[in-house]
């Protein structure tokens, strides 16, 4: 087996032109599978993490698409009402330029007005400063929170506390820092901007926290039966109102993560498909090319079947060569993933693995028709045509 794997090692470097493109050929599809995978392991951990940090017992109460909003009177009362941790928040506007000095942000800042008790319900860490007092959302004062990255972009990640910052005409001064976020589920708050919310606002949601000793279940359900009774919905009537909770996230994040592993797969298995019709080729005009030399070796005594050996050993170094070159590759994709995201790398290693047994079975398969040309020349013959 040592003979036939240097035998194939040497008929590679020999051909190192047309071998090394049938392996760029394989690492592409290889690199390709691995490098979305790692992609989606990377993105699940770090959407996955703050899923995690909110917790199985969070959920949100809004309106359903179509019916009345949830008035701050309404929330509030609702808030109240219930037992555990509950914060009233509204999305206050989605596309807004914040200033501070020379420096204008795009018109892409979330704006959101919130509680007091938002930071603690949605347990969402800050990095400097503090959150709003109840005083402060009482009175409307112009504090605001800042997130990471729209300190960042104003401040160059010195700024924060006592700095002032102005949108859509108000001056506000800023009294907290989030810490870097991720896609914190219910939000996306590294971009955003918090305020407090005050009776004005029109269309609000209220998340809530079950209390220790309760259940999610438990809780969800008496936080229905609260609104039914702040909403003066009648007994039997379908509610108006919906509850999103953190479990239904999740699902849907495995579920897209399902789907796009599946796009994975088909872009590397079609990209290695396109690579099994170059090596079968390139191995039949090495059939072609090296003619004398396997009919010399059937005169010298060779089996047919040790010739077919060899130029399958061939074709699945090749494979394998091409195989971990877009193992490679793909694991790169991933760590520059990483490095963008500010996330931690994670290695999708039952994928590597799986792009590694397809580079085998893809290679050996294509190798079986050139193998068998070559172990079916006849020495003679083989000879006599050169």
């Amino acid at each position: 087996m040592r003979d036939c794997f240097r035998f194939a090692l040497d008929s590679v470097l020999v051909n190192r032109r047309r071998s090394l493109l049938t392996v760029a050929i394989i690492a592409v599809g290889v690199a390709s599978l691995v490098g979305i995978q790692t992609a989606l392991a990377i993105l699940s951990d770090e959407v996955g993490g703050s899923l995690g940090r909110a917790g199985a017992g969070l959920f949100t109460v809004q309106a359903k698409d179509g019916a009345p909003p949830i008035g701050f009177r309404q929330a509030a009362a609702f808030r109240d009402g219930l037992p555990g941790a509950a914060s009233v928040w509204a999305e206050r506007a989605t596309r807004v330029q914040v200033r501070c000095g020379g420096v204008t942000t795009d018109p892409v800042v979330r704006v959101l007005a919130c509680d007091a008790h938002y930071l603690s319900c949605q347990d969402v860490r800050l990095a400097a400063g503090r959150g709003f007092t109840l005083q402060e959302v009482e009175t409307r004062q112009p504090v605001a929170i800042l997130g990471d990255n729209l300190r960042r972009k104003l401040f160059g990640g010195n700024g924060g506390p006592g700095e002032m910052v102005s949108f859509e005409g108000g001056r506000y001064r800023v009294v907290g820092v989030l810490a870097r976020q991720g896609a914190l589920y219910g939000s996306g708050l590294d971009a955003s901007l918090l305020v407090p919310v005050d009776a004005s606002a029109a269309s609000c949601r209220v998340t809530v926290r079950a209390p220790s000793g309760m259940s999610a279940a438990a809780a969800v359900g008496e936080a229905g039966r609260q609104m039914a009774v702040v909403r003066r919905l009648p007994p039997g009537a379908e509610p108006d109102f919906e509850i999103v909770q953190a479990e239904g996230a999740e699902a849907t994040l495995a579920s897209l993560r399902a789907k796009l592993s599946l796009v994975a797969l088909g872009i590397g298995l079609i990209t290695m498909l396109g690579a099994s019709v170059g090596l079968m080729n390139s191995l039949l005009v090495s059939v072609k090319e090296r003619t004398r030399e396997i009919g010399t070796r059937r005169a010298l005594g060779a089996r047919a079947r040790t010739v077919a050996r060899d130029f399958l050993m061939e074709s699945v170094v090749i494979g394998q060569l091409g195989g971990l070159s877009g193992v490679l590759l793909g694991l790169a994709f991933g760590g520059l993933t990483a490095l963008v995201m500010d996330g931690s790398f994670t290695v999708p290693w039952q994928w590597v693995g799986a792009a590694l047994a397809i580079a085998f079975v893809v290679s050996l398969l294509s190798g079986l028709l050139p193998a068998r040309r070559a172990a079916a020349l006849d020495p003679i013959e083989a000879l006599r045509s050169l």
